[in-house]
């Protein structure tokens, strides 16, 4: 039962805004974040460039990498980034949805203006 295991989800430590607003697009069906693969691609290639240059092995970050690099070749790179769940519906002949979920992330948190993060570490 997805509704379950999102709300156990949501109240366990394993919650964040992430899954309080796309997981509720993913289950949805829209899946509408209005962030592609094509750009999570740039952003993980950045990353995984970042870290090679320095010489830190990383075992994440290349298999996102390769993950998403699939996801945009079979479904474009235009395809909005939580279809990435795609991946698994094929391969398992299902799909991730339930009932009583938004089609659009809403986020009801006032908005701030933002602020630098400072480090507290000379």
């Amino acid at each position: 039962d997805l509704n379950t295991t999102y709300e156990a989800i949501r109240i366990s430590s394993g919650n964040s805004f992430v899954h309080e607003t796309e997981s509720q697009v993913i289950l949805n069906g829209s899946r509408d974040i209005n962030f592609t693969m094509e750009l999570v691609v740039k952003d993980l290639a950045l990353f995984q460039s970042i870290a090679d240059r320095e010489n830190v092995p990383l075992d994440l970050s290349p298999l996102l990498l390769g993950i998403f690099k699939d996801g945009q070749e079979r479904y474009g790179g235009n395809e909005w980034s939580p279809n990435i769940v795609r991946r698994l519906e094929d391969a398992c002949g299902d799909r991730l949805l339930a009932p009583g979920f938004p089609a659009d992330i809403i986020d009801s948190e006032p908005e701030i203006v933002g602020e630098e993060v400072v480090s507290r570490k000379g």
